[in-house]
């Protein structure tokens, strides 16, 4: 079975032979490896032609600059394996990713498999591990649609640590031109499966970069986060109505972190402000009965409901000097 592997790429010269080389180097051949140049501006095109003009399974797509999502999306366009994957071209792989994922898949009969993930971040040039992904998840693990969904609402969004089997994507695609691009689409391809594998071990690292656009400072393309929270709430509440407070838990989550980082941008976003304090309201119920992680969140919520929100600007503020 062959798996195509989809790469967008921008700007990432520093890093991009790494992620490809880890790529070109699994264990498991049978690879269609889908470079996608997003109209990089510095040498990254130029590589990837020399990548593609020495190993027959690469394909480079060149492209004018339009996003993560739109470059992802050329990649599935172009992608013919059974199975598709994701890697960000900053990223690099465990040379027994893929061979490992879809022995799993096979062994279960399932449409995604999931693999473990180092969150590391480059500091004076040496990497240091923030976290693991699925640290406690037993080494092999077969979940349902409905425990999967569960798990990535208390978790990760991410489209890279998978391997998918490629007619879930029907129909499917990443939304343009948006960030936290992974989380419109993540229930909805869960939903078509009918197993899901995981494993503790870890296959994909994930490096953050401090200009990346994942770590950069707040502004105003981030406030995307709450919309997609509350897609995802109204979906499971049409179709899996017991994932609603799990699901309500992580919409409140994003209402607060994005209610936070305006009150210590020190810029206005008065509309923004607005619409998310009127959503506050209006889930309020549903919000104070779904599971706090912390109890700092149970606070936030209720200085919001009750108090004027210079009142919680000037707390937040105060807290963060």
């Amino acid at each position: 079975m062959k798996i195509s592997v989809i790469v967008p790429i921008y700007n990432v010269e520093k890093y991009l032979r790494r992620c490809i080389n880890s790529i070109i180097s699994q264990s498991y051949n049978n690879l269609q490896i889908i470079l996608v140049d997003d109209g990089s501006s510095d040498n990254c095109g130029r590589i990837c032609d020399i990548y593609a003009a020495q190993d027959a399974r690469i394909q480079v797509i060149h492209k004018k600059n339009g996003g993560l999502s739109d470059a992802r999306n050329a990649g599935l366009e172009l992608a013919n394996g059974e199975w598709i994957s994701f890697v960000d071209s900053d990223d690099w792989i465990e040379p027994d990713m893929y061979s490992d994922l879809l022995q799993n898949a096979k062994k279960y009969g399932a449409q995604i498999s999931v693999g473990g993930v180092n969150d590391e971040v480059i500091q004076d040039g040496a990497i240091k591990i923030v976290k693991s992904t699925f640290r406690g998840v037993q080494e092999i693990e077969c979940l349902g649609p409905v425990d999967a969904m569960r798990r990535h609402l208390l978790g990760s969004w991410a489209a890279w640590d998978k391997i998918y089997r490629r007619e879930i994507f029907t129909g499917i695609r990443f939304p343009v031109g948006e960030i936290n691009e992974d989380e419109p689409i993540m229930l909805e391809l869960l939903s078509r499966c009918a197993k899901i594998t995981y494993t503790n071990k870890v296959y994909y690292h994930y490096i953050q970069r401090v200009q990346s656009i994942t770590t950069s400072l707040f502004s105003e393309k981030k406030l995307v986060w709450p919309k997609h929270c509350r897609d995802n709430l109204t979906f499971v509440q049409e179709k899996y109505p017991e994932l609603k407070l799990i699901a309500a838990a992580r919409y409140r989550s994003s209402i607060l972190w994005a209610l936070r980082e305006i009150a210590l941008s020190g810029e206005d976003y008065t509309v923004q402000r607005q619409e998310l304090l009127k959503q506050l309201r209006e889930y309020y119920s549903l919000f104070r009965n779904a599971p706090f992680e912390y109890y700092t969140d149970r606070i936030r919520l209720m200085l919001l409901r009750w108090l004027p929100f210079c009142c919680f600007k000037a707390l937040i503020r105060g807290r963060s000097k």
